[in-house]
């Protein structure tokens, strides 16, 4: 079994019309965690297909995790929570996670 974790985002307009290439680049350090080079078999960052369908969560995360341990780890790890403060919270307005198993 493999345990998925998704992440959405409502990208506020301010970084959606100046700096969003910034702030996807930063997303995509999120990959060079120890955490996440230990624990995550997929990782993913990319926009919805239908806006229609996104309720205004304009970015995600997909990541696909070894086992439940794994994600609780990288859930509680000290360098991740630091990851989201410093290059997630403050650029969005809201955010969705939910994991579930495979």
């Amino acid at each position: 079994m493999v345990f998925v974790h998704v992440v959405l985002v409502k990208v506020k307009p301010a970084v959606l019309n100046n700096g969003f290439e910034e702030f996807k680049a930063r997303l995509e350090t999120l990959r060079d965690l120890q955490v996440t080079k230990d624990e995550v078999l997929q990782l993913k960052w990319g926009p919805p297909v239908w806006d229609v369908r996104s309720q205004g969560y304009n970015y995600g995360l997909y990541s696909v995790f070894r086992s439940k341990e794994g994600l609780e780890r990288y859930r509680d790890d000290a360098d991740h929570k630091n990851f989201g403060k410093m290059n997630l919270l403050p650029n969005v307005d809201d955010v969705l996670a939910y994991d579930f198993e495979v």
